[in-house]
């Protein structure tokens, strides 16, 4: 196979760009979708603006935050506003810069002469060239993608990147004059899915492929969890999903044990040196916060006071 040639590389990163801030979003989606094991009863089941006390240090809070741009979620409640408006920073999973956006890019195509063709099968493949297609990625594009990549991006809905809640956020911090801090880098977030074997980042793609036309119910469903302040419900959502198969189960727990546990360990650590300056808001996925293995249980296992305010 020829290795790509400068126009098609430029091809597919033009391709890619508008749709690299998405990354995040993409995440959440394909969590919800991918899940499918039992949601026992959880500690910090509901609730998604939590205050942290401890170690001297005045007040923070933690916020859980879903990667889409409804109105409905980007209205922020009135409490989460306030403790915004006097927090000291703005801690976020990863920013989304320029910079942040052409590594991304780059990560999300082949560079050694690879296509998604010849990773995943024509019949895969035309599959997925087909719904490509509809989100405005031509063929041509399209095949210079990693697996992992075009299941993410058929797994979130289209929306205005910009107006996700997220960067809705980050906004009004930096209009306030704070500073944002990130607690990974892209490189980090992007690990968690090239650390699958690829054989499972095809399996990621073809699930999202299958169950594309029911992504929109189900990421509405998660939606109106969210706004319930739900975290149980939202986790139980995605159980429709793996249709019980012993192959789903070992890979939803492989690719959550990524998702969630591994970055889980990491934001807490990194979140340490926010919160002892004081009045950190710290903005993550709502679903990193649920259970025992969530942030917030780890929080408190480090010595901090753990609250919800709403």
């Amino acid at each position: 196979m020829e290795r790509l040639q400068p126009p098609a590389f430029a091809a597919a990163v033009q391709a890619v760009a508008p749709v690299c801030v998405r990354f995040a979003a993409a995440a959440l989606a394909a969590l919800v979708l991918a899940w499918t094991l039992p949601a026992a009863a959880q500690r910090f089941d509901r609730g998604l603006l939590w205050r942290v006390e401890g170690g001297g240090a005045q007040p923070g809070h933690v916020f859980g935050t879903i990667h889409v741009s409804d109105p409905r979620v980007t209205q922020l409640p009135a409490a989460v506003t306030r403790e915004l408006n006097e927090a000291r920073s703005l801690t976020v999973e990863v920013g989304l810069g320029t910079t942040n956006i052409l590594t991304l890019a780059n990560r999300m195509v082949f560079l050694d002469g690879r296509d998604l063709p010849g990773t995943v099968g024509p019949e895969l493949y035309g599959k997925t060239a087909v719904l490509a297609e509809k989100r405005g990625i031509p063929e041509p594009a399209l095949r210079l993608f990693k697996p992992w990549a075009v299941a993410l991006l058929l797994s979130v809905p289209q929306q205005e990147p910009s107006e996700v809640l997220d960067h809705v956020l980050v906004r009004a911090a930096t209009a306030q004059g704070k500073p944002v801090h990130e607690l990974e880098s892209v490189d980090e977030q992007v690990a968690t899915f090239e650390g699958l074997p690829e054989s499972d980042q095809v399996a990621l793609l073809r699930r999202a492929v299958d169950q594309h036309e029911r992504m929109p119910r189900t990421i509405g469903r998660v939606i109106e969890a969210y706004l319930a302040r739900d975290l149980a419900a939202m986790w139980r959502i995605g159980e429709e999903s793996g249709e019980g198969s012993v192959e789903a189960k070992r890979l939803n727990e492989a690719f959550a044990r990524r998702l969630l546990d591994e970055r889980n360990t990491r934001m807490v650590e990194r979140m340490q040196a926010r919160l002892e300056e004081g009045r950190a808001f710290i903005a993550i996925g709502a679903l990193h916060l649920y259970g025992e293995r969530g942030v917030l249980a780890a929080l408190e296992r480090r010595g901090w006071r753990v609250t919800r305010v709403h």
